[in-house]
């Protein structure tokens, strides 16, 4: 016992002890265990959403090359689809401007036989009125009439 009091233990170790005790357990009662069940809940609400920003940010990045994959899979097909129309189109342009063509260049034809031909008639009515012409002509200019 000369120990213990030599190091300043006296018979207040009990009631120390004892207060200690109640203060440590109310403490981790009302305080230690409530924080420490609040931290737990932040770090896995923190680590569990940066897990969750992660793997959707891969997923995210997963759906972005597929929708770009597809995108250039139709745009192919809308090209071919184009393509194809475009040259039937111009198939049907070249069919039209061709028919249209042939059927000017047979009323053109027919319109410069009708024309050759109406001319040939003007032609034959002057060389048949011709005599009379020259002859009205020379009695206006003669002032007289002349044979």
């Amino acid at each position: 016992m000369e120990l213990l009091k030599s190091l300043g233990i006296d018979s207040t170790l009990w009631s120390h002890l004892a207060c200690f005790l109640v203060a440590y357990l109310a403490l981790s009662t009302l305080v230690f265990r409530p924080y420490l069940r609040a931290f737990q809940e932040r770090e896995k609400r923190t680590l569990g959403n940066e897990e969750d920003a992660v793997r959707l940010i891969a997923e995210a990045h997963e759906l972005s090359q597929a929708y770009a994959l597809r995108a250039k899979a139709m745009n192919a097909q809308i090209k071919e689809i184009y393509e194809a129309h475009r040259t039937e189109a111009a198939r049907e342009f070249e069919r039209a401007v061709g028919e249209a063509r042939a059927e000017a260049g047979a009323v053109l034809a027919a319109a410069r036989e009708r024309i050759g031909g109406e001319i040939l008639a003007v032609r034959r009515a002057l060389l048949a009125d011709m005599p009379t012409v020259s002859a009205a002509i020379s009695t206006k200019l003669a002032g007289k009439e002349l044979i």
